[in-house]
């Protein structure tokens, strides 16, 4: 089953958005014609991932300019994780699968 997210033509013209999803958000990006959705939670503090700057597949917070793959959810910099302290179970955000049909965003679930 999978859920309706929002029009494909929307998410081009944004790049990112904000969305909903089972109590918690969701970032929503596309970048290089391909749709990316993680958890809106940066895993060092919680901030929205959302206000940060996308770099390629990365998606930058910006309380501490830590990266995280839009790809895979993990924090791309081992080193500046260590700094900030984050164990090794709080260095990704969970990723989602997108599917594109019809001109439409669905969050596969």
């Amino acid at each position: 089953m999978s859920q309706f997210l929002t029009d494909l033509d929307t998410l081009k013209a944004k790049s990112k958005m904000r969305i909903p999803y089972n109590n918690r958000f969701i970032l929503l990006t596309w970048i290089d014609e391909k749709a990316y959705a993680i958890q809106d939670k940066c895993p060092h503090m919680g901030a929205s991932l959302h206000p940060g700057r996308i770099d390629g597949e990365v998606v930058f917070c910006k309380d501490h300019n830590l990266g995280i793959s839009l790809k895979t959810g993990e924090v791309v910099n081992q080193s500046q994780a260590d700094h900030l302290r984050l164990d090794e179970y709080n260095r990704s955000v969970r990723t989602f699968p997108v599917i594109i049909k019809d001109g439409k965003v669905f969050l596969d679930k």
